[in-house]
This record gives C-alpha cells, sequence and structure tokens, in this order.
C-alpha cells in the first residue's frame, strides 16, 4: 500500500473546483453548461470518488440480494410443473404450494440445473460482443452516458426476469434464457466495471489509482459480506421481499450519476491536487478535420482488427516453457467463479439445507476473502520480504504454492465430505486460496519485457475466456450425471474442479524448478507496494474487461 506523502499546497482544499477555467477559446467552461441544470453537480475529486465508491456498493449490494432468491423461485417454477405433470397422489396443481424439500427431487434439479447452466452460458456472449464498441463509445460521448446504459440493461434484463417469475404459469420459464438480451444494451457487467475503473483513472492521479481501484474491489466484497444474509434472512418470510429490494436498487444507482460531471476530458494535475484540469492538450480536445477523422463503425472495425492481431501476437510469448506452465493456472478463476452458484444448490440438495440457510455460506466466504485481500496476504508479503528477505519474485513463488494447494485441498472436501461440517471447512479452506490469480499474474508479469506485456495479457484474456466458456456446459453435465449415479457422486463437479486446480498446481510448483532470470529491472519497493495491491485488485478488473480501458 502507499505511503501517504506530505500535503502539498494544493491540498488544502478538497473542495476546490476540479475545473479551473483555463480552457482555450473553442472548449466552452463547465460553469457555463451546467448552470442551467436543475441539480447540483459536484467539482470535488473526492465527493466524484465517494459517488462512484456508493453506486458500486449499491449496484452490488442490490444484485447480491437477488441471487439467492432468484434460485429459490427458478426451483420452485421447475418444482410446480414437475409435480403438476405427475398423476396419482403426487400430483400437485399449479396453485397448490410444494414444501421446499420436495423441490429436491432429481429431476427437478436436473431441469433447474440445465436451466441455469444454459443462462450463465449466454450471459457469456454479450460482454464478449459489446465490451470493444462500448469502449469505444466511452472515448466518444464520455462514461456517463455509457455507464447509464449499463444500468439500464442490467435493469431491464432484472425486470425480464421479474416478470417470468411473476407469470409463470403463462410464460415457458426457459423464455429466461432472453434476459442475456437486455445487457446487449450497455454491455452490462463487464461493460459497467469498465466505466468504473475508467472514471477512477479520469479522476486519480496515477500514484493514488491502486488504492482508490482497491478500494473500490472492497466496496464490493463489503456488499458481498452482508447482502447474502440479509437476503437469506428475508426469504424466511418471502423471497420476493428481497428481490424486489434488489431490482430497486438500480435506481438510486442511476440516479446518483447525475451529481458528477463528465469524467472524458478530465484529467488530474500532476501534484497531489485535489483539483483537475481539463485535458485541452490532448487529441481529442484539439480541432480534428472532419475527413480524417474515423466513422465510429470504422474503429470498431479497426479495433477489432487489432484486437486479432494481439490475439494472434500473444501467440510468440507462447514459446517460453514457464509462461505456458503458468497459464495452466489461469483456467481455475473460471471454472472456481462458475462453482460457487452451484454450491448453494449441491449443498441444499446433497444436506437437505434450505437456500436462504445456504446463502449465509456466501458471506462467510466473502467475510473469509476480505480478510485474506486485505489482512493475510499483506501482511505475510511484508514478512516475508522485510524480515525474511526473500525477493518479490521468490514471495510469489511461495505464496502461489501455498494458495493453490489450498484450491486443491478445499475443491476435494467440498466434493467428497459427507458431513456438512466437512463441506464448510471444504469451503473455508477453498476461499483461503483465492489469492491464486493475482500471485500468478505477478509471476508470469516478470518473465516477459514491458514491450510484450500485452501480447502476454491477450494470452491470459484468451484462456480466461475459454475457460469461462466451458465451465458452465461442464459442470451442469457433470452436476447432472451425480444426480444420476446419486451418493457421493453428487460431488463430481467439485472433484473436476480440483482436478484443475492440481492441473494449476503443476504448472506453479514446475515453475519454480524452470525459472530463469530474466534481465529487467526491478521497481522501487514503494512501486512494488503499489503493484501488489494492484494485483489484488486487477483480477476482478479482468473478469469484467475493464482491464482494456483503462
Amino acid at each position: 500500500m502507499t505511503v501517504p506523502e506530505p500535503p502539498s499546497e494544493h491540498d488544502d482544499d478538497e473542495d476546490a473546483p476540479l475545473l479551473p477555467d483555463i480552457r482555450p477559446p473553442h472548449i466552452s467552461s463547465p460553469s457555463s453548461s451546467s448552470s442551467s441544470l436543475p441539480f447540483y453537480q459536484t467539482r470535488s475529486r473526492l465527493i466524484i470518488t465517494l459517488i462512484i465508491f456508493a453506486i458500486i456498493f449499491i449496484l452490488a449490494f442490490g444484485g447480491y440480494l437477488i441471487g439467492v432468491p432468484s434460485i429459490r423461485l427458478y426451483e420452485d417454477i421447475v418444482c410446480h410443473h414437475y409435480y403438476n405433470r405427475l398423476e396419482g397422489k403426487e400430483h400437485r396443481g399449479l396453485g397448490e404450494d410444494i414444501e421446499e424439500r420436495l423441490c429436491k427431487a432429481d429431476l427437478v434439479q436436473e431441469e433447474l440445473n440445465f436451466l441455469l447452466a444454459g443462462l450463465h452460458f449466454l450471459g457469456a456472449v454479450p460482454p464478449l460482443l459489446t465490451a470493444v464498441p462500448y469502449g469505444l463509445l466511452a472515448d466518444r460521448i464520455g462514461r456517463r452516458p455509457v455507464l447509464l446504459l449499463a444500468i439500464s440493461g442490467l435493469f431491464l434484463a432484472n425486470l425480464w426476469s421479474l416478470m417470468i417469475m411473476r407469470f409463470w404459469r403463462h410464460i415457458p420459464v426457459r423464455l429466461l434464457w432472453l434476459d442475456p438480451i437486455f445487457t446487449l444494451i450497455g454491455g452490462g457487467e463487464a461493460v459497467g466495471s469498465m466505466m468504473f475503473y475508467a472514471i477512477g483513472s479520469d479522476v486519480t492521479p496515477q500514484a493514488k489509482r491502486a488504492n482508490i481501484f482497491l478500494m473500490g474491489g472492497g466496496m464490493g466484497l463489503f456488499a458481498e459480506i452482508i447482502a447474502p444474509s440479509i437476503a437469506s434472512f428475508l426469504m424466511t418470510k418471502s423471497p420476493w421481499i428481497p428481490l424486489l429490494i434488489g431490482i430497486s436498487a438500480f435506481l438510486p444507482a442511476a440516479a446518483l450519476l447525475v451529481f458528477i460531471p463528465e469524467t472524458l476530458h478530465m484529467r488530474p494535475r500532476e501534484s497531489e491536487s485535489a483539483t483537475l484540469t481539463p485535458d485541452a492538450v490532448s487529441e481529442r480536445s484539439l480541432p480534428i478535420d472532419e475527413d480524417d477523422k474515423p466513422g465510429f463503425f470504422g474503429s470498431i472495425i479497426s479495433q477489432a482488427v487489432n484486437s486479432l492481431k494481439e490475439v494472434y501476437g500473444s501467440l510468440a510469448v507462447l514459446h517460453s516453457l514457464p509462461i505456458l506452465l503458468l497459464l495452466l493456472a489461469f483456467l481455475i478463476q473460471p471454472f472456481g467463479r462458475q462453482s460457487a452458484g452451484l454450491l448453494l444448490r449441491y449443498i441444499s440438495n446433497r444436506f437437505g439445507w434450505e437456500l436462504s440457510q445456504a446463502g449465509y455460506l456466501l458471506s462467510l466466504r466473502a467475510f473469509i476473502c476480505a480478510v485474506l485481500l486485505f489482512a493475510l496476504l499483506p501482511s505475510i508479503s511484508h514478512y516475508l520480504t522485510k524480515r525474511l528477505h526473500f525477493s518479490s519474485s521468490q514471495k510469489d513463488i511461495i505464496l502461489a504454492r501455498i494458495s493453490v494447494i489450498l484450491l486443491v485441498v478445499g475443491a476435494l472436501l467440498i466434493g467428497t465430505s459427507p458431513t456438512i461440517v466437512g463441506t464448510i471447512m471444504g469451503l473455508v479452506v477453498f476461499t483461503l486460496g483465492a489469492g491464486t490469480d493475482a500471485l500468478t499474474r505477478s509471476l508470469v508479469t516478470s518473465l516477459v519485457g514491458q514491450e510484450h506485456v500485452g501480447q502476454l495479457y491477450a494470452a491470459i484474456g484468451l484462456v480466461e475466456t475459454c475457460g469461462s466458456l466451458a465451465a458452465g456446459p461442464t459442470f451442469a453435465a457433470l452436476y447432472t450425471l451425480g444426480l444420476r449415479l446419486q451418493g457421493p457422486w453428487v460431488g463430481l463437479p467439485f472433484l473436476a474442479l480440483a482436478l484443475i486446480c492440481f492441473v494449476g498446481a503443476i504448472g506453479i510448483w514446475s515453475f519454480g524448478c524452470l525459472k530463469r532470470k530474466h534481465p529487467r529491472e526491478r521497481t522501487p519497493s514503494g512501486e512494488d507496494e503499489v503493484e501488489e495491491n494492484t494485483l489484488l485488485v486487477m483480477p476482478d478488473a479482468a473478469e469484467a474487461g475493464a482491464i482494456n480501458i483503462v
């Protein structure tokens, strides 16, 4: 974590105007354009950052409120259709109440598994199609409009799901698969995350960006700690209560956007100032010949071609065996992320827990993850480097090896434990390995020169994208097979997760034996600390596509 610097002469007023009137004549003053607005737009960099943090927290809080109740309502709908098709004493009409324990029948869980697997797979498609176009659009019209579009698309997608759940007697439940279509409006969570990071980059000096990104990730993690527990408590009354509250949270989040100015042309001063200056000398502030200015769709095509060239160029870094070994570890994150949603249904089905009870485990997992990222890893890193005098690379190798072993052991415990206590212990152990991705990213980055980092990250992104597309169908097929085999085989997806983690462990442990020194200067200790903090946040950013725009 960066050490706070002494306040400069510009630091004595956090509420000073962001845009001092130093614009060239062809750029209008922001005060003149905003004076007619019926609401106040802040001019403080601090307040802009706090508002962005508030929006992140509100959206994450609403999203985690929706998660578990939605699964329960989907299960109830599938369950009603299943018992309505039966004859005799087991028949239940669509209007009758059905206890949750009766919905754990294998055929009900297979249909629910198929429904959610299709939803997750289709949900991964819009971000792949829209990240580049909306990134270019944000550089042309601004961050706020694109962020508002992303929030609107997510809101409409949740309204569609709400309509399916409300009128399930008349609408086929598989029409839920149309949900991702609405995220084409704004690009969904991926583009929303991109805009948060872009705004943070616009208004924050480079020396403080790592801490700002870390705190922004902390807002989402804090929401994950409290929201699932609140949702589980409210579900004892009705699953509709947390569901409606969660969907309603999108409205105040969107409303907060009107209180921050557009940050596209804002750039923080080189000094540690609370004010921003207009990017008057940048190319976008200078007059551009319209004949030479590429069209929007031309820019999209050009960017797509460049992306393909980057992917092709990234194959060059694969000539290194250590890099190939470490790339194996990047398959862990997409499969681990997919297993989190399956875990609730697995525990509910195998151990007879209600979904509302299993939801508390999400808060437990988030709390452990917060302690790990904000306390354990920084403390252990400091001890290894300052007390034992390990180099940064040696420290990362040790922590990565320990973390990936924790992932393997945790997944095995979850998949094989015959008791709920053992499964929860497995969840705790697995969560303690959550730093594997960040540590591996640090290690693999140290193997290439600065000029090849872009190619390396393109290769990492390709591996993670392939993993994301494969994880949903793979786990769905394995869980369905486990339900049919019954008994301990229900944990088959987590045994597969343990196998994938083991493959990643082979890569990380073998890397330590094959590592060769690379002629590259090390950064000063202060910058090293910033890099470590950044690495703790960047996996989330990359997961949502944010790293492409910041």
